[in-house]
């Protein structure tokens, strides 16, 4: 820690120490929390419409911002581990795989992402950039993670799960907050201040990230460093019936992201890029919802997002505008109808480098949506029957149409019995149609150098899956427990056909062996999650969580992939978690949890098992401090594989840091 960082310890502990009671409502304890409001959170995703997590008939988890906090944690996928059923691997210390159940890699492509009903899921690579994603973690409301399809009213790639992460509102972040972490996984620091202006009020923000180095399989520094500057705002006004809301944000950041040298002239002395990559990533978003005296509500949302990145491989710039539109409506007495439309139009500008190309390097892209959902209660509302469908037209792939039938059965108060079936498609993206991946000559039998070159394909196909679910929920006092069961059948999964060796004599002999993308892979997914939550004394609560997968594949007779026979969807068998939060002490929080995930077989990474801990003290109402472990079991250990990842995988080392928070009015 440098004189500057022990300077500014010291003095927010000076300034916090020294701040009254008076100055900020003193933030809740878990002591404070009913055990009812912990266990019958309203959220929006699963139907686009607000309701009861406990009434929705989809496999339904909601981290919420006291769980956040409590974790110590400072990065979205890491607070998705917190999710039972989500599977997050870290690569490189600024690089994640991201999914739910199965098909998991750096560029995992069946999950949406969402924040605030805002896309983040990149067209380009069909995936996440998580790296991108610096949100100030002291600003989420909540994490409503659904496993299982939701195209139906979110569209397409939307087929493994929906990830909304949802912001506070303005009024609930006034005053000031200033917060600093530090260890041995990096720093970051984050200043915000709230306040009003009428019927309006607004918060302004800004977070600075550093990420330190992971470690190389010799156990050495892996030189993996980042860090993100991002500064943002938000500001909502209420006015009867209307309401709207205006937020936006812009980061810069730098990485060494650990690319592989494509560069034949030097990848023999030096096989990682010596490159860092820049990216930039900003976003504009407004909504606008009326709300009719009798009920009902007409919401419109637009955004604009913009990103451009600079990396080793390729120079990559997106624009995106999205527009969408929904309405929610009672129909008589016993339908409930949400419908909505939307477009969106984005451009691409593609420019690769040395050993990667992306054809063609300019692209452009509009998708035109229009969904229906309608909720029919039966049998004097004991029964909810959900039927919708959404149907969409993609300028690449053409029309396709993402149908769901949902059931919930209130059988006895405090159970639900609930089932569901759908239909979810994955559109293929800019990489799997025209990327060139060209890795540097390597020595080969014959005494040749060897070329291996991997190629997309301009008739790559639209994935699909048919999915079924079942589930059940009981609430048993201070308990809760929900256990879901799902089969799946996957058709058009992507695989990499070989084709024969080449002899090139021109400008010398090499031999190249090419393989290209294609669709020639069906598969059959089976599951069990099984999640409760017990809290025996208010000040107590337990969480608990085991996740079984297994998936089955069936390469198509034309396929020549040698690994399509023993897919295993890059996805652990097992996964259990089991995480405690207590207030022994007034103004004392302490939280503990294991998380385990089974070896993932094709890839060759063992299994392991996580603790993380943290111990937090509220001096006054005002300032607190966090001390927080991460990976305490270990020394290090690897979580993902190079071979998926293109990247180098590293090691993730035991870490510990200490947080100061101080609010103020």
């Amino acid at each position: 820690m440098t004189n500057l960082d022990r300077a500014l310890v010291g003095s927010l502990l000076i300034c916090g120490l020294a701040c009254p009671a008076r100055s900020q409502t003193r933030p809740p304890a878990l002591a404070d929390v009913p055990i009812e409001d912990l266990m019958n959170i309203q959220i929006t995703s699963a139907s686009r419409k607000v309701q009861p997590a406990a009434d929705v008939a989809a496999a339904v988890y909601v981290i919420t911002s006291d769980d956040i906090r409590h974790s110590g944690l400072t990065t979205i996928p890491d607070l998705l581990r917190l999710a039972p059923g989500v599977d997050v691997a870290q690569v490189n210390s600024n690089k994640w795989a991201v999914s739910i159940r199965g098909f998991n890699g750096v560029f995992a492509n069946k999950l949406l992402v969402l924040v605030d009903g805002r896309t983040i899921y990149d067209r380009a690579f069909a995936g996440v950039s998580w790296e991108a994603e610096d949100l100030m973690v002291d600003d989420i409301d909540r994490i409503e993670v659904i496993r299982g399809p939701g195209a139906a009213i979110w569209g397409a790639n939307a087929v493994n799960g929906v990830i909304n992460i949802v912001t506070k509102a303005t009024r609930d972040t006034l005053g000031g907050l200033v917060r600093a972490d530090a260890g041995r996984a990096g720093e970051q620091g984050a200043v915000r201040y709230g306040g009003t202006r009428g019927a309006a009020s607004y918060r302004v923000f800004s977070q600075w990230t550093r990420r330190d180095e992971t470690l190389s399989a010799a156990g050495i520094g892996a030189d993996d460093v980042s860090h993100n500057v991002t500064t943002g705002f938000r500001a909502d006004w209420t006015a009867q019936p209307g309401a709207a809301m205006v937020e936006g944000s812009f980061t810069a950041g730098q990485a060494r992201e650990l690319w592989p040298n494509f560069d034949p002239r030097t990848a023999s002395a030096d096989s990682i890029a010596n490159v860092p990559s820049d990216g930039q990533n900003g976003h504009l978003l407004g909504r606008w919802t009326h709300t009719r005296a009798g009920g009902g509500s007409l919401q419109i949302q637009s955004f604009l997002d913009i990103a451009a990145h600079e990396e080793p491989v390729a120079d990559y710039a997106r624009r995106t505008i999205d527009v969408d539109t929904q309405y929610h409506t009672a129909v008589g007495a016993r339908q409930d109808l949400v419908a909505g439309m939307g477009y969106r139009f984005s451009t691409d500008e593609y420019v690769g480098h040395t050993g990667f190309q992306l054809t063609p390097g300019s692209n452009r892209y509009s998708r035109g949506t229009g969904f229906l959902q309608d909720e029919i209660s039966l049998f004097g509302d004991r029964l909810a029957l959900t039927l919708g469908s959404q149907v969409q037209y993609d300028s690449d792939t053409g029309a396709g149409i993402q149908p769901t039938a949902r059931m919930v059965w209130k059988a006895l108060p405090h159970q639900r019995v609930w089932a569901s079936t759908s239909r979810a498609l994955r559109t293929p993206s800019l990489y799997e149609q025209g990327i060139r991946v060209e890795f540097p000559p390597v020595p080969s039998p014959a005494s040749l150098p060897l070329v291996i070159t991997v190629q997309g394909n301009t008739a790559a196909g639209t994935e699909t899956l048919v999915d079924g679910e079942a589930g059940y929920r009981l609430e048993i006092g201070a308990a809760k427990v929900a256990v879901t069961g799902f089969v799946g059948r996957y058709g058009g999964l992507q695989t990499q056909e070989p084709s024969e060796p080449v002899v090139v004599s021109v400008p010398s002999p090499y031999i190249v062996v090419s393989s290209q993308f294609s669709n020639l892979l069906d598969a059959t997914t089976r599951g069990l999650e099984v999640t409760a939550r017990w809290s025996p004394v208010p000040a107590w609560r337990l969480d608990g969580s085991v996740t079984a997968f297994h998936v089955t594949p069936h390469p198509l007779a034309p396929s020549r992939d040698p690994l399509a026979v023993a897919a295993d969807a890059n996805a652990p068998g097992m996964q259990w978690q089991l995480r405690t939060v207590a207030s022994p002490l007034r103004g004392l929080t302490v939280t503990a949890g294991l998380f385990h995930v089974g070896p993932l077989v094709q890839l060759a990474v063992e299994g392991y098992t996580r603790a993380d801990a943290t111990a937090e003290w509220r001096f006054n109402p005002a300032f607190s401090a966090m001390f927080a472990g991460q990976n305490l079991l270990d020394a290090s250990h690897p979580e993902f594989s190079t071979v998926s990842s293109l990247l180098l995988a590293t090691r993730l080392p035991r870490s510990g840091s200490l947080r100061l928070r101080w609010t103020f009015r």
